[in-house]
């Protein structure tokens, strides 16, 4: 819930109800040495020195992902993984993956690019540690809050890659705010996203820290 400040902003918790910033600035920050291009409309384009890591922040995109992050062990071939999430998405989650992304750029540059390291259990246990309800449905597993307004959803199997990539299955689904209204948002991850990053992004999902927002976009 909202809490006023003195100069008419709030704080927010928990995070998955605070909506993005707007702004890509902080998410982009981590990503220090990369190079970055904008187009006409304000998109940014950020690549890795290597070009294996790509990053898309797309405002006037043609769908509503505000953020795709790409890792390429063939700067000419399609993505071994792709991170999406939506222009609703809380800013400080995407700052979380791409702050992790960065840390583990500069300590293993291959270790991007090699899918999963850890079980997927790491990149449940922020939630279930924050308390968050655990089931299961076949080879699904879900987590959702306790006030049921976020939730993870992680799809076992075999699932198509070409069909990850395009959106039309999930390994990984993360979603906040409540359903029908305009605040609802959703973060995506394919099988080969590190569980290190997905992990990162968890904690900060279930960090109960209060976050700033402008009144007039809290959603």
């Amino acid at each position: 819930m909202p809490a006023h400040t003195h100069d008419g902003d709030v704080y927010v918790t928990p995070l998955y109800l605070a909506g993005s910033t707007t702004t890509g600035d902080p998410a982009l920050q981590p990503l220090l040495g990369f190079t970055a291009q904008s187009d006409e409309l304000a998109n940014v384009y950020v690549s890795s020195p290597d070009q294996r890591l790509r990053l898309g922040f797309l405002p006037e995109g043609m769908d509503n992902t505000l953020w795709k992050i790409a890792a390429h062990s063939d700067p000419f071939g399609p993505p071994d993984w792709l991170a999406t999430f939506d222009s609703n998405t809380p800013t400080e989650l995407v700052t979380a993956f791409t702050s992790a992304l960065a840390t583990s750029c500069a300590e293993d540059p291959d270790a991007v690019l090699t899918g999963p390291r850890y079980p997927a259990e790491d990149g449940f246990r922020p939630l279930e540690d924050a308390g968050w309800k655990r089931g299961h449905w076949r080879v699904t597993t879900l987590l959702t809050a306790p006030d049921g307004l976020a939730g993870l959803t992680y799809q076992g199997g075999i699932l198509d890659r070409h069909a990850e990539l395009r959106g039309d299955q999930d390994r990984w689904l993360l979603w906040g705010g409540q359903d029908g209204f305009s605040s609802r948002w959703y973060a995506s991850f394919t099988s080969a996203v590190p569980i290190q990053l997905i992990a990162a992004t968890t904690a900060r999902l279930a960090d109960p820290a209060p976050v700033r927002r402008y009144e007039r976009r809290y959603p």
